[in-house]
């Protein structure tokens, strides 16, 4: 028994060393791996970190390369447009405030900024919770406090992606870091944007009111912050009453803040603002300067460098529209009834050749070529037969010609004749009614409608058939796209003045803001569509207008006599042209007696030394060369290849 116990003793100590082993070795493998998981733990905040440091270096690198924070103390930059082979069109000054200074300007004008866009802006740290959500929007807006909004102007150009928005709103925390709320306020009144073309307190007063800033009353300082605010619906030459209004509410904000005392608010109320605007003729037509100057705006914002921006008008096609325009206004428009005329020419893919927003410049009126919409009558119905021939392209196929009601609505024709059945040809010679509002109905009037937007008109247009028997009205620019469709191969025209813009200084070495693109597009008529609304156009065009190359043209007269316009195309150019009152009231002109002779006499030298080329001919040509960036206008003569 005893040697069992001692044999049993003995193993039991053998399984005991064997399991304190087993235990050290498992002990040293969970060392093991827990060693790996701390390596691998260790790695992936290295590589975290390393990521988080390069991400923030290249915000930082990002924010600091796409920042401008000089100031050009010695006088505003210039704006040099250029024409598209560099011609100099007008050379402008004044329009970037440099000269802005708090200790000149009385408080009380200071506090009608702060009041109208910021009141507590003495009191934040310079973002609000609204900025930190717009991070994640695409809002275009800038901001909702002044320090977010000088944080925006700051960058070389503007954009409104999310990465943005992030960027700025970090510039906004370092501006209140770094800098003085009066020096940031200082910097809002010289940077914001009040229209224009305009940047800054100090150049809208000088431009405006006719004197510096420091002399301003607290109604036109609220004027210019209701300007700031938004500089379309509170343009006061255009706006007087509704930016007067706005004007007057603002100061009311200076009361309900108490930066002065209520009963002095409305002494200083008025109808409308007190200006006296400076402005100056140009060698090219001040509406195109003014086009230029807005685009300029949206492009790069604020600058203190000089800025050279190269467009796609020709000088000489240019001054011979306003030449034309004017001397034929003057002798046939005029004692006729049209006190006002309009054009604008365009090559196929849209680039604008010239423009014309009206006979007389003042910058108390819009353009008339793209800013004031009219009724176009005939000339928007080519777009339902585009949308037709799509889906067929003969233009021999027969449509019902009757007084049958649509949507309520029942057409007549002008001539009050209906055959019945009629073919897509003739109903476009005799500028039926009743045809584009029966294909309409056929393939769908919201189609149809969605179709005008897709090619390229861009004014509002009606749920019912006054989109397509012409009663909705539109600008120059609208009919222009339409007409040029079938010479950008089928593709709608991308129209634009501006070619790209860079700084001054050094010829091209300077770095490219703005460079335009053409955009990829489907085609939105088909190439037998094309050959189809050819066979249209010939057959409403004028043989006594006379060219020296192919074309195609015709006039209309809409509104019951308010509205005359001519549209003509030839391989190179689309030309559209317009004439009528500002208060809409009727005239005699005739779209295809006078406006014709005014087309034709335009349209005769501004092909000055183009080759003569067949429509379809030169559609192919250009299709082969555009490589979308560069201007190929008059390429053969300018020597470029």
């Amino acid at each position: 028994m005893a040697e069992e116990d001692e044999d049993e003793a003995q193993t039991g100590g053998g399984q005991s060393a064997a399991n304190s082993a087993m235990q050290k070795i498992a002990e040293r493998e969970m060392r093991i791996i827990r060693r790996r998981i701390r390596r691998r733990r260790m790695m992936m905040i290295g590589v975290f970190l390393t990521l988080a440091i390069g991400s923030i270096f290249g915000i930082m690198y990002s924010i600091q390369s796409n920042l401008d924070l000089s100031r050009n103390m010695i006088r505003s930059p210039e704006i040099r447009i250029l024409a598209y082979d560099g011609a100099l069109l007008e050379t402008v000054e004044g329009r970037y405030s440099q000269d802005v200074s708090l200790t000149t300007i009385p408080e009380r004008v200071q506090n009608v900024f702060v009041a109208a866009t910021d009141p507590t802006f003495f009191d934040h740290m310079g973002v609000s919770g609204s900025d930190f959500a717009r991070i994640f929007s695409r809002d275009p807006g800038s901001g909702a406090t002044i320090t977010m909004k000088v944080a925006r102007s700051f960058f070389k150009t503007q954009s409104n992606s999310a990465g943005r928005h992030f960027q700025e709103f970090l510039v906004a925390l370092w501006l209140e870091m770094k800098f003085s709320k009066k020096t940031i306020l200082r910097s809002y009144l010289e940077r914001s944007y009040v229209g224009r073309g305009i940047f800054g307190i100090s150049a809208a007063s000088r431009i405006w009111y006719g004197g510096p800033v420091e002399r301003i009353t607290l109604h036109q300082a609220a004027v210019l912050a209701a300007a700031m605010s938004d500089p379309v619906a509170f343009d006061p030459l255009l706006q007087p009453r509704e930016t007067a209004q706005e004007a007057n509410d603002i100061l009311a904000k200076l009361g309900q803040y108490k930066f002065i005392e209520k009963d002095r608010i409305s002494a200083l109320t008025l109808l409308e603002p007190k200006l006296n605007v400076q402005y100056e003729e140009r060698v090219v037509s001040g509406y195109l300067v003014d086009m230029v100057l807005k685009e300029v705006a949206g492009i790069v914002g604020y600058s203190s460098r000089d800025i050279d921006v190269v467009t796609s008008i020709d000088l000489q096609v240019q001054k011979l529209a306003q030449d034309v325009v004017r001397e034929v206004s003057d002798m046939r428009l005029k004692p006729k009834g049209a006190t006002q005329t309009a054009l604008i020419s365009i090559s196929p893919e849209g680039r604008i050749r010239a423009i014309i927003g009206g006979v007389d410049y003042t910058p108390f009126q819009r353009n008339r070529a793209l800013d004031v919409r009219h009724l176009p009558g005939r000339m928007i119905k080519i777009g339902t037969y585009y949308y037709a021939l799509n889906q067929n392209s003969d233009p021999a196929q027969w449509v019902r010609d009757n007084r049958m009601a649509v949507a309520g609505w029942r057409p007549i024709n002008p001539d009050h004749e209906y055959q019945g059945q009629i073919s897509l040809r003739e109903a476009f010679v005799r500028d039926v009614n009743t045809v584009p509002t029966t294909l309409a109905d056929h393939y769908g009037l919201l189609n149809v409608r969605d179709y005008l937007h897709a090619i390229g008109v861009k004014s509002p247009l009606s749920t019912d058939i006054r989109t397509v028997v012409g009663l909705d009205p539109v600008t120059l620019g609208d009919i222009a796209a339409l007409h040029t469709l079938p010479q950008n191969s089928g593709k709608p025209a991308q129209m634009t003045v501006i070619n790209s813009v860079r700084y001054s200084g050094n010829g091209t070495n300077q770095p490219v803001l703005y460079q335009r693109e053409d955009l990829v597009q489907e085609k939105k008529l088909t190439d037998e569509a094309i050959q189809g609304s050819y066979v249209l156009y010939a057959s409403v065009t004028d043989p006594q207008v006379r060219l020296d190359r192919p074309f195609a043209g015709y006039g209309a007269v809409a509104g019951g006599g308010s509205d005359a316009w001519y549209a003509g195309f030839t391989s190179d150019l689309t030309t559209v042209i317009w004439a009528g009152n500002d208060d809409n009231s009727r005239m005699a002109v005739r779209g295809d007696v006078e406006l014709a002779s005014l087309w034709r006499l335009f349209m005769l030298d501004a092909h000055d030394g183009l080759a003569i080329r067949s429509m379809i001919r030169a559609s192919s040509q250009r299709r082969r060369e555009n490589d979308g960036l560069n201007d190929l206008w008059k390429r053969d003569l300018s020597g470029t290849e």
